[in-house]
């Protein structure tokens, strides 16, 4: 596997574990409770997080095929240079409130048990189609980010992951505050 990539699913992965960890924080039964009127909920969270990730599905699968379709198939350059980590500082840290995008934002149609399901269901179809696209130019890939400006495929992978430790950190300050207005 390419250096970047593995890097990049490594830092997908434990994402997940710190989100989930995060989520088991939230009692199941105030997982829908919005901590104030314009909080998101824990379950508006997972929601978001499904629709962004499934958007990434989408566009790794379109590269891929668009690779898959050329003669001869493009191969990444050896030489490609690592990731520059520094830029995702910034997402990971809650310091600066971010406006999602309107084609992310939570719709409020799932409960917290229907995000959890749709976070793993993704996840699954996700790492399937970037593993599947190892050996591949994704250094070449390059798509615009609303925040970050353009991001390419390995890039995109690993913003996946500092995106999640941003809304694990909001999911711990969720269960701080659910937990003093429950009492």
């Amino acid at each position: 596997m390419h250096p970047n990539l593995s890097l990049a699913i490594d830092h997908v992965d434990h994402a997940r574990l710190e989100l989930l960890a995060a989520l088991d924080t939230i009692p199941v039964a105030l997982q829908e409770r919005r901590p104030a009127p314009d909080a998101w909920s824990a379950a508006e969270v997972l929601e978001h997080l499904s629709r962004v990730e499934g958007g990434l599905v989408k566009l790794t699968a379109m590269k891929t095929a668009e690779f898959a379709a050329m003669s001869p198939v493009p191969v990444e350059d050896p030489g490609c240079p690592p990731l520059d980590l520094s830029r995702f500082a910034a997402v990971e840290r809650r310091a600066e409130r971010l406006a999602a995008p309107e084609r992310v934002l939570p719709t409020g149609s799932m409960t917290a048990a229907e995000g959890r399901t749709a976070i793993l269901e993704v996840r699954r179809a996700f790492l399937e189609h970037v593993r599947r696209a190892d050996g591949l130019p994704l250094s070449l890939v390059l798509h615009p980010h609303p925040f970050l400006g353009p991001l390419n495929l390995y890039e995109w992978v690993y913003l996946i992951g500092s995106h999640e430790l941003r809304h694990a950190a909001q999911l711990r300050a969720i269960a701080a505050t659910v937990a003093t207005v429950a009492h």
